[in-house]
């Protein structure tokens, strides 16, 4: 997809973003809100101990704000086109994809911006920035710090890619939708928190505890962060691969089917 066609795309999600202004609002002070809820909670969470699973206060609020981050810019980047998926399969709105020169899996999965995550990621990145800043970090943890959020985006989306492909083959399963990110909810806290046998499926195998504690944990120990960020990686890469795979074996049965 060139640069032109992707603001094209933008400019009509924008257009959207508009029209539906007090829907946008909403959306938009709703994330404010759930935000806010998590960090007050932090303060409910340190009001009875100075370090929770090897964080003090502040680190807590990184792993909440960097974790958040990740979620709204997929959000702010890919969640149009993943809610729109299951309904544009059933009502045959896919048709027209496959009649342009274009890569159908690349153009689907970008072709809406939701705006009112652009607007929460104009507060939250800048936040987390900010409170990184309370800490001595070089320029090869920054370097890390920005590694570990682009590989993690691409995870939430990779995973959320996956989920919404099985629509090719089954209707009416859109509940599986929230599953990612329950997952990645339920891991929104100090690694250490969980049960070692836990952490290491988590750490590895799924890494959503990589996702929600790499960024935090290169202001504990850089190393360790790089630990983290290797199996992030890895398995952001095969959950990429399969999902085009996924991919390019749905719209083969989409088209077979019409």
């Amino acid at each position: 997809m060139s640069f032109r066609l992707y603001g094209v795309l933008a400019q009509q999600s924008f257009k959207t973003f508009l029209t539906y202004r007090m829907t946008s609002v909403l959306v938009v002070l709703f994330g404010f809100m759930f935000t806010a809820i998590e960090i007050a909670a932090g303060f409910v969470y340190y009001s009875f101990a100075h370090r929770i699973g090897g964080l003090n206060f502040l680190q807590y609020e990184i792993l909440i704000m960097s974790l958040t981050s990740i979620t709204t810019t997929y959000q702010f980047l890919f969640v149009g086109a993943h809610e729109s998926l299951a309904g544009d399969l059933i009502d045959g709105n896919l048709d027209y994809l496959f009649l342009r020169p274009l890569p159908s899996y690349w153009y689907y999965a970008l072709r809406q911006l939701d705006f009112p995550s652009g607007v929460n990621l104009l507060v939250y990145i800048p936040a987390t920035v900010f409170l990184l800043t309370r800490f001595p970090l070089s320029w090869s943890a920054w370097s890390l710090i920005l590694v570990i959020y682009v590989v993690g985006v691409l995870f939430v989306f990779a995973l959320n890619q996956i989920v919404v492909e099985i629509s090719f083959w089954y209707d009416n399963l859109t509940a599986l939708n929230g599953v990612p990110e329950d997952v990645i909810s339920a891991a929104s806290r100090p690694a250490r928190i969980y049960p070692r046998w836990l952490q290491l499926i988590l750490s590895t195998s799924l890494p959503v505890l990589a996702l929600s504690n790499g960024i935090v944990t290169v202001t504990v120990k850089q190393s360790t962060a790089w630990q983290m960020l290797v199996p992030l990686a890895i398995v952001t890469v095969l959950l990429l691969v399969f999902s085009f795979y996924l991919w390019q074996r749905g719209t083969r049965h989409y088209v077979s089917a019409n």
